[in-house]
């Protein structure tokens, strides 16, 4: 169920900046042959001109520096290129989401899959066709662990959901910009950008001790200097003879190459990361141009962008870097070495810069990775028709120790004092094919829900359906639902259950651990919901039986949503913990010129209908044999 309003703006956008990227090559193309033509004009006139004593040499010249004009122009034309392919490969990334072919892209957040996390595995959270790998826009190391951090569902995160919300409503009605921030992170070199490589830069600018020039070195830069002018302007007046301003300048010039190792240890480690990040740059001025009403988003910008901010950090750096590429230059380097002790005067800049800025550099990539987490969590309202959501069991909390009076945030509570219950009305899946998926709605409250009903009918689909968009409403995202409302609860899942073989432990022995954890928390008595796929599967049928009423009716309570799938009739008779009656749902199937088919349709009541010979004839078994 895509949005097509936002899935035409996707494609004007994709097209017009193909059409003005080719426009671009195009002018790339005739630059680079007038390069060529002007160069080699301005090397034979040059040569002409000099051989025949005559002056076109003086045309050459003019030629030559046409030529290095040019290579000018064609540097900045290749950025505007550069940046274009990567407006336009954001546009595609949306188009493929768009076009349900999202599970042909690479980044899928494998890494982070965790063997414990089996919320994220039973869920599709992360890896081959999960939600992560159809929503990320992320491409710094920092952006793609946060939004990976986010699907965990951390209760830390919840403090902050609310304006996390804010800012994603506010991104996901401004489909320019998640492209340019999107498109300008691509181009960061993240092949050397590395995380050790950014927690190494943030932990050298936030540490005062490393990088600071000794207490003799402070002094010498200016006393030196000073002496070798004093020396000159003696000799210009007249007063003393030019010989001793020339020993001074080699006494000068030995100083500081003997001594150049005390400030590259100070100058080197920031000017290669400089290096590294230098394409942040681009990142910020997004960041910087762009006017936001969200708290979230604001915050953030004051901390990039502020006068103390990342921003002008990054821009005296790069005066510093600048400064530095001088010594690629010897003669001039030795020359300003000498007469301003140079590398000195950079070692002073960059622990001047430290103090300034180190502080504020060690979340600047902390906050960049945010920003594209909270994008790629926009995305999910920019495809898919969504709504808000309603989280319920949130409640603000008293005054903080330490806090000042008006910041206290809303914070999750340990326990509800009301039941809990979830309302979903025409929900759906986000990661099936939207030209097929199903809506459905269902109003559940706590206690046990069975669901039943034949093979392949839904009931599977339906229990991710619930747990996939109840993520995305904890973490503030858009919800796929015409209308959402849920308590807050911690999700446990037992769906994927697999045995292994290493630790020789059966399918059977791994469900009954999924769900003694389940247990476990229980007896905290806080808020949980517990989906429960085919309970018991991998036992047969009488001990199942037992060992599920037992189970599903211990996990029951006002403050616990246990819904459970299955196929055994006999626990649709259950009780709940107060003597109240369980509540049934079912999907069943239909034929049609003796097929069968399903409606994906969740309806009440128990299950009245089985399938499981007609999917074997399906098959090609013929059991009546």
């Amino acid at each position: 169920m895509i949005r097509e309003d936002s899935y035409t703006l996707i494609k004007d956008r994709y097209d017009a900046y193909n059409k003005q990227l080719q426009d671009k090559q195009r002018s790339e193309g005739t630059i680079t042959a007038l390069r060529a033509v002007t160069f080699l004009a301005g090397f034979c006139l040059l040569a002409i001109g000099i051989s025949d004593d005559n002056f076109l040499w003086v045309l050459g010249v003019a030629f030559l520096l046409g030529f290095v004009g040019l290579i000018r122009c064609h540097n900045k034309l290749d950025m505007t290129v550069k940046r274009l392919e990567a407006k336009k490969a954001a546009c595609e990334r949306l188009i493929l989401s768009f076009e349900d072919k999202w599970n042909d892209i690479a980044d899928d957040g494998s890494e982070f899959l965790d063997d414990e996390n089996y919320f994220a595995k039973d869920v599709d959270m992360l890896g081959f066709n999960s939600l992560y790998q159809k929503i990320n826009m992320a491409h710094t190391p920092k952006g793609r662990k946060r939004l990976a951090t986010l699907f965990e569902l951390r209760s830390d995160d919840m403090n902050d959901r609310e304006e996390r919300q804010e800012a994603i409503l506010e991104l996901t009605g401004d489909a320019d910009f998640v492209i340019d921030f999107s498109a300008a992170t691509s181009q960061l070199n993240n092949k050397k950008a590395k995380s050790e490589s950014i927690d190494e830069f943030a932990k050298y600018c936030g540490d005062v001790s490393l990088g600071d020039l000794p207490g003799w070195a402070k002094a010498v830069r200016f006393v030196l200097p000073a002496l070798l002018w004093v020396t000159i302007i003696l000799w210009v007046t007249g007063v003393t003879h030019y010989g001793y301003a020339l020993i001074m300048f080699f006494v000068n010039l030995s100083v500081t190459l003997l001594t150049k190792h005390v400030t590259d240890r100070v100058i080197q480690p920031l000017y290669v990361m400089c290096i590294l990040f230098e394409s942040y740059m681009d990142v910020l001025e997004h960041m910087l141009k762009k006017e936001f009403k969200s708290t979230l988003l604001n915050d953030i910008k004051a901390k990039l962008c502020g006068d103390n901010g990342t921003y002008q950090a990054f821009k005296k750096l790069k005066g510093i870097s600048q400064a530095y590429n001088i010594s690629y230059n010897p003669i001039l380097h030795q020359v300003l070495s000498a007469l301003f002790f140079w590398d000195y005067q950079l070692a002073a800049s960059v622990s001047s810069w430290k103090k300034k800025y180190g502080d504020n550099m060690s979340g600047c990539f902390d906050n960049i990775g945010e920003v594209e987490a909270l994008i790629s969590l926009a995305t999910v309202g920019i495809i898919h028709e969504c709504c808000q959501g309603e989280l319920v069991g949130l409640e603000p909390t008293s005054k903080m120790a330490g806090e000042k009076s008006g910041n206290t945030k809303s914070r999750m509570t340990d326990t509800l004092s009301d039941r809990v219950s979830l309302q979903a009305t025409e929900t759906y899946h986000p990661l099936i094919n939207q030209q097929a998926v199903v809506p459905n709605s269902a109003h559940m409250k706590d206690g046990i829900t069975i669901i039943t009903g034949s093979n392949m009918s839904g009931k599977t689909t339906f229990l991710r359906t619930l747990a996939i968009n109840l993520a995305l409403l904890y973490m503030g995202a858009p919800v796929c639902a015409r209308e959402f409302k849920s308590s807050y609860m911690k999700i446990f899942t037992s769906m994927r259950v697999t045995d292994d073989v290493a630790h020789g432990i059966s399918t059977f022995y791994a469900e009954i651990l999924r769900i003694k954890t389940m247990s476990e928390y229980k007896q905290e008595n806080k808020p949980m919901l517990c989906l429960i796929d085919e309970i018991f599967k991998g036992t047969n049928s009488a001990d199942r039986i037992v060992g599920a009423k037992g189970v599903i009716t211990g996990l029951s309570a006002p403050n616990t949503m246990v819904i459970v799938s299955t196929h055994d009739f006999e626990l649709c008779a259950l009780a709940n913990e107060d003597g109240s009656q369980v509540t049934n749902h079912h999907f069943e199937e239909y034929y049609e010129d003796d097929q069968l088919k399903f409606d994906y349709k969740i309806k009440d009541g128990r299950c009245t209908t089985t399938n499981a010979r007609a999917i074997l004839k399906m098959a090609g078994f013929d059991i009546e044999k």
